[in-house]
């Protein structure tokens, strides 16, 4: 929903019966836009929404802690506690020492930048990044060792879901709801029941409570997207 407003976008969240919302760091709220965040806070409101992340794109081998401090003021004033990021741009199977040990460097310097804002630093779990599968993801955040740096969880299409899910639960942050196959082509979020139904259980049975982001639905309609928000919400009842 890139191409709607903010005022579009809480409504039809507050249409589909959600209670959370990430806005992007890339196209409805800007690094240190507040008039976009003063807006963005009023809709919510009037919505019965919340901002628990802050969606942005930066990734650790920028070193630029002036930018990375505008996405943390921005986060905050937004009322989050998460500001989202990535990993690098080296998937896991070719990074090398060095860059291993550049991207802890800078993540344990902007942990305690987000730190003075009161954020918790999230990666995106994401193929060509660090942070994509679960034993690489667990093995960095328990080397970095900070309490205030975790990571989000989504589905890959290369990979085994249930057992990357299981692996990183210490250190979840939140989890990106999608359907989508091989080629990332989008399919309605209920083509995918069995295999969601099966990741639910295992946040159940781990009794972890995390935010649900409805990340992408087929065809970027709003149909699909209320479509989609029934069906997840029939699964968490």
């Amino acid at each position: 929903f890139r191409e709607k407003t903010i005022e579009e976008i809480a409504s039809l969240a507050k249409t589909a019966g959600l209670s959370v919302i990430e806005w992007g760091g890339d196209r409805h709220v800007l690094p240190l836009d507040f008039e976009a965040v003063k807006i963005a806070r009023t809709e919510m409101e009037k919505n019965g929404l919340s901002c628990p992340s802050y969606g942005s794109y930066y990734r650790m081998i920028e070193k630029d802690e002036e930018a990375f401090r505008a996405i943390c003021k921005t986060s905050e004033a937004l009322g989050a506690s998460t500001v989202r990021a990535w990993l690098g741009r080296t998937g896991s199977a070719r990074i090398t020492p060095e860059q291993y040990a550049t991207l802890l460097e800078e993540t344990k310097k902007l942990a305690d930048i987000a730190a003075q804002y009161h954020q918790t630093l999230a990666f995106e779990f994401h193929g060509k990044t660090l942070n994509d599968n679960g034993e690489s993801s667990v093995a960095f955040l328990s080397e970095c060792a900070k309490e205030n740096v975790k990571t989000y969880w989504q589905p890959l299409s290369y990979s085994d879901n249930a057992k990357n899910l299981s692996l990183v639960l210490p250190y979840l942050s939140a989890v990106h709801v999608f359907t989508w196959d091989d080629d990332h082509k989008r399919y309605p979020l209920a083509d995918g029941t069995s295999d969601w139904k099966n990741y639910l259980q295992i946040l159940k049975n781990a009794d972890i409570s995390t935010n649900l982001i409805m990340e992408f639905v087929k065809d970027d309609t709003e149909e699909q997207f209320l479509t989609d928000a029934a069906i997840l919400h029939e699964w968490i009842r």
